[in-house]
């Protein structure tokens, strides 16, 4: 009897070791690879920070460049306005030069004018010199003075009529020597305007190729703002990204916790209730070994109290489907992964033109973002934590999204709707897998079936 007692009681022991001792090695198994993502991570989180680090050295390059560039072309600015102004002043000087030439024509005018009258009244003298016989008689002329007064007034006259002459002499060489002048300042005038000109046209030119020079530095300062600004956006977003994806990828092990957690429980439960239930099939063979009589009728209520009713399988969720991850949506397989158009299209295409097509998350997990993206329309990233091994799945155009970042979504949980927002020519979702954190793609077929 006691043999009878120690081999049920050994086989009571052996049924609740077979529930315990997985369920507790699965936890152990879990408690190491989740330490294992910790240590990946915290690894993973150092690389991105000396990338941040090394982006934000390129960055301070980059404003350093667009501050000499915005120097540069101060300094331009400053040039061009210099040549502007000396620009200003050849034309200034170029009129003037022009007013003095036209005041100097009008005076050469009035020279040639004069001297045109001078050499007429010469003319008229020497003419009248020449029908007396070539000499003028002043002596004639003071000899037939009447009287002392008429000879005083003789002598008057011929010393007016000389120095008239010799005035007009003087004034005559006077005028020619001014014409001279004249002539040569208008000649210097001219050659002045000539060279003003030729040093304004070399003005100009070089005015032109300051003018060339600044739009090429002004278009170097555009391609630098844009790049500065896409480093600046890149780099913002990874590092908000990053913080996320960590956020998320806590919020997926705590829940693979939970999970194990709840497993450890439900097991627990287990064990405990075949451990009742073998103690009482133990009790209820010492009863029949005990009273052969009550055996059977015991035997037969303790076979039927310990045949409890199987609960009912739950339904299977819509679409879901076995393996890693499972179709996101219901469409028409358009375009693969791959290069196109010279670029890497990163994921697949499924279009649908029905209204309200789902969109479910391709495995369980937590999202990291939810947000409308130029590009992306809006977008839902989830992180997934299977086997060990994380994996990020983007969802891509969608009409709505039903999710927002840091919840926990189940497989073939319900994301939102298919839609054509963002860059997109149709109706259609765009899915991404990748191995690890973001940007690091594969084929999603690779996964799907």
């Amino acid at each position: 009897m006691r043999k009878k007692l120690l081999a049920l009681g050994l086989a009571a022991l052996v049924g609740t070791s077979s529930v315990i001792i997985p369920v507790t090695q699965e936890k152990a198994y879990a408690n190491a690879e989740l330490e294992k993502k910790k240590s990946e991570l915290q690894t993973e989180r150092s690389g991105v920070d000396s990338d941040i680090k090394e982006k934000q050295g390129e960055l301070s390059e980059l404003k350093s460049k667009e501050e000499k560039l915005n120097a540069d072309i101060e300094k331009l600015d400053k040039q061009t306005a210099e040549t502007n102004e000396k620009i200003r002043e050849r034309q200034a000087e170029i009129e003037e030069a022009k007013k003095k030439i036209q005041e100097l024509k009008v005076q050469i005018q009035e020279v040639k004018k004069r001297i045109a009258e001078r050499n007429e009244l010469l003319e008229n003298r020497v003419r009248s010199l020449q029908e007396t016989g070539g000499v003028v008689s002043y002596l004639d002329v003071l000899l037939g003075a009447q009287d002392f007064g008429d000879l005083v007034t003789r002598v008057s006259a011929v010393t007016q009529i000389v120095d008239a002459d010799k005035e007009i002499i003087k004034a005559h060489e006077e005028d020619k020597k001014l014409l001279e002048q004249s002539e040569a300042e208008l000649s210097s005038e001219l050659q002045n305007l000539e060279t003003a000109l030729i040093e304004l046209e070399s003005l100009k030119q070089q005015l032109k190729k300051q003018a060339a020079e600044k739009n090429k530095l002004m278009e170097q300062v555009k391609e630098q703002h844009k790049s500065t600004e896409a480093a600046i956006y890149e780099l913002e977003d990874e590092a908000a990204f990053l913080k996320e994806q960590e956020a998320a990828i806590a919020k997926e092990i705590e829940r693979q916790k939970q999970e194990a957690e709840l497993k450890r429980r439900e097991a627990a439960e287990a064990a405990a209730a075949e451990r009742a239930r073998q103690e009482a099939a133990a009790q209820a063979a010492t009863a029949k070994a005990s009273s052969p009589k009550k055996s059977s009728s015991s035997g037969s209520s303790s076979g039927s109290s310990s045949q409890a009713p199987a609960p009912a399988e739950p339904a299977p969720a819509p679409a879901v489907t076995g393996g890693k991850f499972m179709w996101p949506a219901q469409g028409t397989f358009t375009s693969g992964y791959g290069q196109r158009w010279g670029k890497l299209h990163a994921g697949i295409d499924i279009a649908n033109r029905s209204a309200n097509v789902p969109v479910v998350a391709s495995a369980a997990g937590t999202v990291i973002r939810s947000y409308y993206s130029d590009s992306y329309g809006n977008a839902v990233f989830i992180t997934h934590n299977i086997d060990g091994k994380t994996y990020t799945t983007v969802y891509a155009h969608l009409e709505a999204r039903h999710v927002s970042a840091g919840q926990s979504v189940s497989k073939g949980q319900q994301l939102g709707y298919l839609g054509n927002t963002g860059r997109s020519t149709g109706p259609h979702l765009h899915f991404e897998i990748h191995e690890g954190a973001w940007k690091n793609p594969v084929n999603p077929m690779k996964y799907l079936n």
